[in-house]
């Protein structure tokens, strides 16, 4: 079993935060409403996992037959 922390953070528009002695930045762009947009600027050997599909990357539109 391997161990894990839980961080939780309110941020306004323009904030950031980072990670691993700055090898990995967050910065809140944009809010609206429950969607925020998010700008991660990683360190060169930053390992990024295969993302999910994201509630706005047109899976949506697929599943009803249309266009995104």
């Amino acid at each position: 079993m391997t161990s894990s922390t839980t961080l939780i953070r309110m941020l306004r528009v323009g904030e950031s935060l980072s990670f691993d002695q700055g090898r990995i930045k967050v910065e809140l762009e944009e809010k609206s409403g429950r969607t925020a947009r998010l700008r991660l600027t990683l360190g060169e050997t930053v390992v990024v996992d295969k993302p999910r599909v994201a509630a706005n990357d047109g899976a949506e539109s697929a599943i009803r037959g249309s266009t995104p």
